[in-house]
C-alpha cells in the first residue's frame, strides 16, 4: 500500500485530475441548461429555480466543507504513517456522523423553506405561464425538494473524503462525473415528459429539476459503494500487516474529527456567504436603486417600480441566479479541484516537517490556478454577449406577451444580461481564488487566523453590499466583493508569506506575462469581430461556430504568448518540443 501511495499524483497532477472531473460535471451542468431553460419557459420559473439552488448550494457547501475535509486530513495523516487501521476506523466513525448531520441539515431546510420563500422572490413578480400556484408556494416547494439532497450528499462526501485523504483523486473525479450525468439525464427526461408529453404545468419542470439532485446523489452512493467494496480489500490487507500501533480509541478519534472540522465549518459559513448575501440583498437593493435613479409609479398612494424596472429586475435576478452562476462555474471548478488536492499533500509534508516542500506546493498551486483562471474569466468578459446569446437567449419580457405589449425586447434583454455577465466575470475570478486561499490556510494549520480574516471579510461585505446596490445597481454586488475579498487576499497572503518565508517574485513575474496574454485575447476578439465573427445574430449553429473560432484563436494566442516565456513548461510541465520529439521517436 505504501508503494501505491508513492505512485500517487503530485499536487498539480492531482489538482488537474480532480479539476478535470469536476469540469466535465460542470460542463454537463452548463449545457443541459440550454434545453432545460426552454422547458422551464424562461421568466420567473428560471428565477425561482436559480434562487432556490443558490440557497441549496450554500447549505450544501456548509455540509460538505467540515467533516469531509476533516476525514481527508486525518486519513492523510495516518496513511502517511502507515497506520491504515486507524484510517479505516476514521472512515467508519465519519460515515455514521454524516448520516446524522445530513438529517439535521435536511430538517433545517424543511423548517426554513416557508420563511425564506417570500424574502427571495416577491409574489408580485408573477409566473410567466399564469400558474395557479403563487411564486412563494412554488419556491417553498422547491426548497423542500432540494432539502432531500442535503441528506444524501453528505453521506456521499464522507466516502469521497476518505479517498481524497489517500490521494486517490481518480475516484473523486469519476464520482463527480457520474453524479452529474445521472442528474442531467433524470432532470431533462422527467421534465420533458411532464411538460411536452403529459402537458403538465411548467412548474413541474422546476420540481423535477430540484428532485434530480437527490436521485443523482443516491445513484452516486451506490456506485462508490461498489468501488469501495473492491478497494477496501487492498487497504484492509495493508492494515493487517502494518507494524505501526493503531489508535483504537473511538472517542479520541471522534473528538479529533470534530476539532478539525469545526474550523472548516466556519470557513464554509463565512467563505460561501458571498452568494447568499447577494441573493438576500439583491431584490431590495435594486428596488432602491431603480426608485432613486429612475423614479417610480404611484399606485394607491404608494411609489412602486415601473413595468420596465420590474422587467429589468426580474431579468437580472434570473440571470445572476441561474445562467451566470453556471457560466461562473467554468473557472470556479479549479477551486474544489485544487482544494481537494492541496490538503493531503500539504498535510503529509507538514507531518514530515518538509517545509521547503510546503513552500513549493503553495507556489505551484497558486501559479497553476492563476494561469488557467485568468484567461477563462477574461474570456467570459470579452465574449459575454455571444456566450449568453448562444447558451441562454433570454427572449422578450414577459415571455407570453404579444409583440406590441413587450416591456423588454429580446435584444434589450440580451444586452442587459451580457453586461451583467461582464461584471460577474470579475466575481468568477474572485470566487475561484477565495477557496484556494482558504484551503492553503487551513492545510498549513493557520485556521484561527483564516477564520478571523473571513469573518472580517463577511462583515465588510454585509455592510457595504446594500449601499453599493443602491448607488451603482447590480455592479454594486461585484464592487462590494472586490473590496471585501481584496482585504481577505491581502491578509491571508501576508500570513502565508510570514509563516513560511514565501517569496512571491516569481509568481508576480509570471502574472505580468499572463496579463500580456490577456491583452492578446482582447486583441484577437476585436479582430474576429471586425471580420464578421461576432458569435451572435446568425443562428445558433453558425454563431456557435463563429464563437468557437474566435474563442480558440484567443486562447491559442494566450498559450503561444505565454509559451514563448516558458510558463506552460514551468507551471504545467508542458514542453511541445519534447512531445514532438517523442512522437517522432515512437
Amino acid at each position: 500500500m505504501q508503494e501505491a501511495n508513492k505512485r500517487k499524483q503530485s499536487i498539480i497532477a492531482g489538482g488537474l485530475i480532480s479539476t478535470a472531473g469536476i469540469f466535465f460535471a460542470k460542463f454537463l451542468g452548463l449545457f443541459y441548461a440550454v434545453p432545460f431553460n426552454s422547458i422551464l419557459g424562461g421568466g420567473v420559473n428560471v428565477a425561482i429555480y436559480g434562487v432556490a439552488f443558490n440557497i441549496y448550494n450554500y447549505v450544501l457547501n456548509i455540509c460538505l466543507a467540515g467533516i469531509p475535509f476533516a476525514i481527508a486530513t486525518l486519513v492523510a495523516k495516518y496513511a502517511s504513517r502507515g497506520d491504515y487501521q486507524t484510517a479505516i476506523l476514521v472512515k467508519k466513525i465519519a460515515s455514521t456522523f454524516m448520516i446524522a448531520f445530513g438529517a439535521l441539515a435536511m430538517l433545517f431546510m424543511l423548517v426554513c423553506a416557508a420563511p425564506f420563500a417570500p424574502m427571495l422572490l416577491p409574489e408580485s413578480a408573477g409566473l410567466s405561464d399564469a400558474a395557479a400556484t403563487s411564486n412563494i408556494e412554488v419556491m417553498r416547494n422547491v426548497l423542500m425538494l432540494v432539502a432531500l439532497a442535503v441528506f444524501f450528499v453528505p453521506i456521499l462526501s464522507s466516502i469521497r473524503g476518505f479517498y481524497q485523504g489517500l490521494k486517490d483523486m481518480e475516484v473523486y473525479a469519476l464520482s463527480q462525473v457520474l453524479e452529474q450525468v445521472a442528474r442531467v439525464a433524470f432532470l431533462l427526461v422527467s421534465s420533458a415528459i411532464a411538460v411536452y408529453v403529459l402537458q403538465m404545468d411548467r412548474t413541474w419542470a422546476v420540481y423535477f429539476g430540484a428532485f434530480s439532485t437527490s436521485v443523482a446523489a443516491v445513484l452516486a452512493i451506490v456506485h462508490i459503494r461498489f468501488y469501495d467494496r473492491r478497494q477496501m480489500k487492498d487497504i484492509q490487507a495493508a492494515a493487517n500487516v502494518q507494524t505501526v500501533a493503531a489508535n483504537t480509541d473511538k472517542q479520541s478519534i471522534f473528538r479529533e474529527l470534530i476539532f478539525i472540522s469545526i474550523p472548516y465549518l466556519f470557513v464554509a459559513i463565512f467563505g460561501y456567504s458571498d452568494s447568499i448575501i447577494n441573493s438576500f440583498l439583491l431584490k431590495g437593493g435594486m428596488e432602491a436603486y431603480f426608485l432613486s435613479h429612475e423614479g417610480g409609479v404611484e399606485v394607491n398612494g404608494q411609489l412602486v417600480l415601473s413595468d420596465l424596472a420590474n422587467a429589468q429586475l426580474t431579468v437580472i435576478i434570473g440571470a445572476i441566479n441561474y445562467a451566470i452562476v453556471k457560466l461562473m462555474s467554468i473557472p470556479m471548478v479549479l477551486a474544489p479541484g485544487f482544494s481537494s488536492a492541496i490538503l493531503p499533500h500539504i498535510t503529509s509534508a507538514l507531518t514530515q516537517k518538509k517545509y521547503q516542500l510546503v513552500r513549493k506546493n503553495i507556489c505551484e498551486c497558486m501559479d497553476t490556478v492563476l494561469y488557467i483562471a485568468l484567461p477563462v474569466c477574461f474570456c467570459l468578459f470579452v465574449f459575454a454577449k455571444p456566450i449568453y446569446a448562444i447558451l441562454f437567449p433570454p427572449g422578450a419580457y414577459p415571455a407570453n406577451a404579444e409583440a406590441g405589449n413587450e416591456v423588454m425586447s429580446a435584444a434589450q434583454s440580451l444586452e442587459l444580461c451580457a453586461q451583467v455577465l461582464k461584471w460577474f466575470s470579475i466575481e468568477a475570478f474572485i470566487s475561484t481564488m477565495g477557496p484556494i486561499f482558504n484551503a492553503l490556510m487551513m492545510a498549513v494549520e493557520l485556521r484561527k487566523l483564516n477564520i478571523r480574516n473571513l469573518a472580517l471579510t463577511v462583515i465588510l461585505k454585509f455592510i457595504i453590499t446594500y449601499p453599493m446596490l443602491m448607488w451603482f445597481g447590480y455592479p454594486g454586488l461585484v464592487l462590494s466583493s472586490m473590496i471585501s475579498s481584496g482585504l481577505f487576499f491581502l491578509l491571508d497572503g501576508y500570513a502565508l508569506t510570514k509563516r513560511f518565508k514565501i517569496k512571491w517574485k516569481y509568481t508576480l513575474h509570471r502574472v505580468s506575462i499572463m496579463i500580456g496574454g490577456l491583452a492578446l485575447i482582447w486583441a484577437v476578439q476585436i479582430l474576429c469581430s471586425m471580420i464578421g465573427l461576432q458569435g451572435y445574430g446568425a443562428g445558433r449553429m453558425i454563431s456557435m461556430l463563429q464563437l468557437g473560432i474566435s474563442g480558440l484563436s484567443a486562447l491559442g494566442a494566450y498559450f503561444a504568448f505565454t509559451y514563448l516565456f516558458g510558463l506552460p513548461q514551468v507551471i504545467l510541465h508542458i514542453d511541445l518540443s519534447r512531445l514532438i520529439k517523442r512522437g517522432k521517436n515512437s
